[in-house]
């Protein structure tokens, strides 16, 4: 169907939909804070005025009583993620049937007109549409770059998406080139600015040339993230300016892997001879104090969907240094706004924080211009207002 005629049609039907408030049901599978929920808090938080969101995530999961002290309705399903072990490959297939039928359950109960699979690959919405006879309708959020996964699992999920969901939204363009170019319910809808505004003074780059130069790592400790990179490269750039100093932020969800792998980079920080050099500190709450606290924010990771740390550095007026890995490189003007170095590439890396570090001028440009930046691009019409609208599409079309 051509999309304009798709678009007036969509246009046509919106008004003919009865005058009720939506009810969305949130299906996340956060067991701790993440960039993915933090988004959806974001947008939802901009919408509550007209439409009711409720959230299910895994049962234990630490994120419950952030969410109801936001004042949302949270409840919990026992989700089973596939992994190696041999406990989860058993039980994953009747977990997902189980509690397919327990969230079609759910959402007959709270009378929930959308299920928004805010994790892609959690595929107990799809199940509860299919034991509805179809009647609910599946909202799929893409967050991560398909492509980067396992080959066969990410045609699976897609071939998922764009046959079972009645929208499908994808958090850049990075995201949406996995999809079919021709599909007019697959779009991309960028996550929003903080909610709050700025709490704090503005960012001020500082003209202290004897005070050591604050960098800042804020990521969740996990595999792929690119915490080893920034290590490796602050390594060679600390060498060329021994100004400079590096905090990593972030949590690790609990997970032995992710503790595992903070335990690795603390001894190889160690083993470089970087103590009180680099200091390593868990998950923040105050994100907007941390970055605000610091010269310039690194982001390394090896794929990216989006990054809303990157988006926050900018919106807070913080230099930035980010790795061409998918989203990061559509948040910013590469030179005007920001340094993109190329992926996984640790020289780069290292030159890019000593010259950025060396030139106050060029710190003080890519705080301005990235804040004008993201103001615009990131603006409520390109962002929580596109979401709200393609849940009303996906009413009309049902």
């Amino acid at each position: 169907m051509n999309k304009v005629l798709y678009d007036l049609m969509n246009k046509v039907l919106l008004c003919m939909l009865p005058d009720k408030q939506l009810r969305v049901l949130i299906v996340d599978n956060s067991r701790a804070i993440t960039g993915a929920l933090n988004a959806m808090r974001r947008a939802t938080q901009s919408l509550r005025s007209g439409i009711h969101f409720e959230w299910v995530l895994p049962v234990g999961s630490t994120c419950v009583a952030e969410l109801e002290a936001d004042g949302y309705v949270v409840h919990e399903l026992p989700f089973v993620e596939l992994s190696r072990r041999k406990s989860d490959l058993l039980l994953y297939l009747p977990m997902l049937l189980l509690n397919g039928w327990r969230l079609h359950r759910l959402a007959a109960r709270r009378q929930v007109d959308i299920l928004h699979l805010n994790d892609f690959y959690n595929l107990t919405a799809y199940a509860a549409r299919w034991l509805s006879g179809c009647k609910l309708l599946v909202v799929a959020h893409v967050r991560f770059l398909p492509q980067a996964q396992v080959s066969f699992l990410a045609r699976g999920w897609r071939w998922l998406a764009e046959n079972a969901a009645q929208q499908v939204l994808c958090v850049s363009e990075a995201v949406r080139s996995y999809f079919a170019s021709d599909s007019v319910w697959i779009h991309t809808v960028y996550d929003p600015l903080p909610v709050r505004g700025e709490k704090l003074l503005p960012h001020i780059v500082s003209h202290d040339n004897t005070s050591p130069v604050r960098l800042l790592y804020l990521s969740n400790y996990i595999r792929g993230k690119g915490q080893n990179l920034a290590l490796e490269a602050f390594q060679s750039a600390y060498a060329r300016n021994p100004n400079l100093r590096l905090r990593f932020m972030g949590g690790n969800m609990g997970m032995g892997k992710n503790q595992e792998f903070q335990r690795e980079l603390e001894t190889a920080a160690q083993a470089l001879n970087l103590v009180g050099i680099v200091h390593f500190e868990g998950f923040v709450v105050d994100t907007e104090a941390a970055i605000k606290a610091h010269d310039i924010i690194l982001n390394f990771s090896e794929a990216e969907s989006f990054s809303l740390t990157c988006l926050d550095a900018l919106y807070y007026g913080v230099p930035l240094i980010a790795s061409d890995c998918g989203g990061p490189t559509e948040l910013f003007e590469a030179g005007k706004s920001g340094l993109l170095v190329p992926n996984r590439n640790v020289s780069a890396m290292a030159d890019a924080i000593v010259a950025l570090a060396a030139d106050e001028g060029l710190r003080h440009q890519f705080s301005g211009a990235g804040r004008i930046f993201v103001r615009q691009k990131f603006a409520p019409a390109h962002t929580y207002e596109l979401l709200a609208g393609y849940y009303q599409q996906a009413l009309a079309n049902a």
